[in-house]
């Protein structure tokens, strides 16, 4: 039975805001109907998780669904040729991706070894390997690269459904009910009928075309050839002749099922000393030949000659990206290394996965990171060799993510580790997977861990090499939510976007750089830096980073607890003693929030009392950080807790943040639980909840030094608004209504 609600990943996992069906409402649209209107958001989802059980199970009237399977058609650019591309709406792709996430493991037993397109883990990279090891048979003599013609939009759908009712029931009712009739396509005001091929867009869509090619895999299979499939990329060696005849048997079993294999767009590859017995037999076919190699799957297979030159190509045409991005660095740093880590990187590591001599052309890569885009992003000359280590190491441990390239080499091995159980499969022509899934699993886990091994100790390495003062500053970088400013997308919706000055000066205070053309002087006649900044009570800016700390935790709170109060006032004292001769014994005494029903029960009051510290600070720099907390802790609770408990009869909890964003151990508690109380109210998942308090956490304790925090130290006006620029004032005041429109799953 299917089951989708509000905290089921198919609603989150919904990409794509331009992606829009004909009803034009787009993923974050959905999002919001989906988690933020309570009771009527459960009631759609349920209404939606009932669409999907039904037209799971049952056969459905196909003018019910009409507008469930009716798609917006868009005309891409193949240059030459059109391919027409139907965008079926987002209900559709979430009702898809749960429908998919039940009967994945029927789906890959039915697929098996030989279509990789169906969810095997690292199935491209496994065909990739499985075709190299192939070619380096001294056995092999050829293999056929095949590309076929518009293959997705003209697949056979009668035949399809046919031989998927036989071959993987478990996915045939909902295939049946969205593709047994023709789906409206709308264009230009027009209606058109797609009677052939999948839905772009629709997650049910590869899993029905690897199922409806296994037939066809298992009619062409020939002796002496070993094939593979990854969708419509079909590949098959062996000997010339027995590939001959797999060609043959593809050419003429294909189009029944909707595959047309194109000849002039196909490649054979063969060995140097095969290449004239290839032109023979291939000669009455329009298949080009080569004895060089092709590009497979966004990796090279052929001669080493090729691949090296393969790769030459691709390092060049990176090299001359990173120039551009270097450019864009320039005035948009945030913009350009959130490209560099969310987009190249993964190019980069995949093409280091799938050639194995990647590390000898990386170098040339590296050096321009090195010489061009760092410099460009931090504003700084170009890194020496350990601050290059420092930059290489993920956000989370203190760096940068800017992976260096030369450092990829291991990739190539662990991939061919990883895959090796399904490599082995698909060479020796094993239709079902058996128990390769378990073991590539395993293999993958003990992979994991051994690079977490290396990180830890190229991590440890940096960390031992840095000075006293820079060694502090990369413990407070590795604090959990201390670097989700720096990894978050620089949405300029949410207020995540930040300009060049604010960006670099961010970047000095997270490494402990002096931000440029600082003043000399504060307004207060001292002398100026950003530890004397952070931490000088004149202006006023301590106390505005703790009153927005403040805001927003009784902003969050008044959500999910009741009588939440803001500074409240204790009770007056009336005789009662107490054992800490450092309780409070004010009159006036009030401390920061306070709430019923968050630890206890629903009566049960809770105080909180909130300090942004300065870790840097003179008094503080002779204490390790972890002390730091704990003795803001301990000083908060032997202040409040006794006169709390025994006047008050409430709980107390210290809120200790640094103003590097990191937080105590007490602190990390209460806002594991307050995510934890907005999830369950709210119907969102904890760990987008949680990772969104914490980079709201981190937005409000940063330091964003500007252009104008420049301008106002050699003016010398107040410290407010030196250190606190209106581009902080309104991230706050953007979350803020960002929280109270319910809108959590935004971010």
């Amino acid at each position: 039975m299917i089951r989708l609600g509000v905290s089921q990943t198919p609603i989150r996992r919904t990409p794509g805001f331009l992606s829009t069906g004909p009803s034009g409402l787009d993923s974050t649209q959905w999002k919001r109907l989906c988690t933020g209107f309570h009771t009527s958001s459960k009631d759609l989802c349920n209404a939606l998780a009932a669409v999907a059980r039904r037209i799971s199970t049952e056969i459905v009237d196909p003018d019910g669904i009409s507008a469930l399977v009716a798609c917006r058609l868009v005309p891409l650019n193949k240059n030459p040729g059109v391919r027409p591309i139907g965008v079926c709406e987002t209900v559709r792709r979430i009702i898809g991706k749960a429908v998919l996430s039940v009967v994945k493991s029927d789906v890959l037993s039915a697929t098996g070894t030989l279509q990789l397109c169906a969810g095997q883990i690292a199935g491209c990279e496994a065909a990739i390997h499985a075709m190299q090891s192939l070619f380096e048979d001294d056995n092999t003599e050829a293999i056929l690269l095949v590309d076929a013609t518009n293959a997705f939009n003209s697949l056979n759908r009668q035949l399809a459904l046919k031989n998927i009712s036989s071959t993987c029931p478990a996915i045939h009712t909902v295939l049946l009910n969205t593709y047994q009739q023709p789906s409206p396509l709308f264009v230009g005001g027009e209606v058109l009928l797609s009677r052939e091929g999948t839905t772009q867009g629709d997650p049910l869509a590869m899993a029905m075309y690897a199922l409806a090619t296994v037939p066809l895999l298992k009619k062409v299979q020939t002796e002496g050839s070993t094939q593979v499939w990854y969708a419509d990329d079909a590949a098959a060696g062996g000997k010339i002749q027995a590939v001959k005849q797999w060609w043959e048997k593809l050419s003429i079993h294909g189009e029944k099922f909707g595959y047309f294999p194109n000849a002039k767009k196909s490649w054979l590859i063969v060995k140097p000393n095969c290449l004239e017995e290839a032109k023979r037999v291939f000669s009455k076919t329009a298949v080009n030949i080569t004895s060089e190699g092709r590009k497979y799957l966004g990796a090279a297979l052929g001669t080493e000659n090729f691949c090296n030159g393969y790769l030459s190509d691709a390092i060049l045409d990176w090299t001359r990206q990173i120039d551009k991005l270097a450019s864009i660095a320039q005035s948009q740093p945030q913009a350009a290394h959130s490209a560099l880590s969310h987009g190249l990187l993964g190019r980069w590591i995949f093409t280091a996965r799938t050639n194995q001599n990647f590390k000898t052309f990386a170098g040339l890569l590296e050096s321009s990171i090195q010489s061009q885009l760092i410099p460009a992003i931090t504003g700084r000359s170009a890194p020496g060799e350990l601050e290059r280590k420092l930059f290489s190491l993920p956000a989370r441990l203190g760096g940068l993510g800017i992976t260096d390239p030369t450092s990829l080499s291991s990739e190539y091995l662990n991939s061919r580790k990883m895959t090796a159980p399904l490599v082995d499969f698909i060479l020796n022509q094993e239709i079902t997977l058996g128990d390769a899934p378990d073991q590539q699993d395993s293999l993958k886990k003990q992979i994991r861990k051994h690079k977490g091994l290396e990180i830890k100790t190229l991590a440890d390495n940096v960390r031992d090499n840095l000075s006293h003062q820079h060694k502090r500053m990369f413990e407070l970088a590795n604090e959990k939510g201390a670097s989700n400013w720096l990894t978050v997308l620089p949405l300029e919706d949410h207020g995540f976007s930040l300009h060049k000055s604010a960006f670099r000066d961010a970047l000095c205070l997270r490494y402990g750089w002096v931000p440029p053309h600082m003043s000399e002087s504060c307004p207060c006649g001292g002398k100026m830096s950003v530890e004397h900044a952070m931490s000088c009570p004149t202006g006023g800016f301590p106390t505005i980073r703790h009153n927005e700390i403040r805001d927003m935790f009784s902003h969050l709170l008044s959500d999910v607890c009741h009588d939440v109060e803001t500074e409240p006032t204790l009770q007056s004292l009336s005789g009662e003693t107490f054992s800490l001769r450092s309780s409070s014994r004010d009159d006036d005494a009030r401390l920061d929030i306070s709430a019923r029903g968050f630890w206890g029960g629903r009566f049960e009051k809770t105080y909180f009392d909130v300090r942004v510290f300065n870790p840097n600070a003179t008094s503080y720099t002779c204490f390790e950080v972890a002390s730091c907390y704990r003795r803001q802790e301990q000083e908060k609770k032997r202040k409040y807790e006794e006169r709390l408990r025994k006047v008050e009869n409430a709980s107390f909890t210290p809120i200790i943040l640094s103003c590097t964003g990191g937080m105590s151990k007490l602190t990390t508690s209460f806002t594991k639980k307050l995510a934890s109380m907005i999830s369950e109210k709210k119907d969102t998942p904890y760990g987008s909840v949680i990772n969104w308090l914490r980079l709201l956490e981190s937005h409000q304790q940063d330091m964003r030094v500007s252009d104008q925090l420049r301008n106002d130290l050699h003016k010398g006006r107040n410290q407010v608004e030196m250190l606190v620029t209106s581009h902080s004032v309104d991230i706050v005041r953007r979350k803020t209504q960002i929280l109270s429109e319910e809108n959590y799953v935004l971010l």
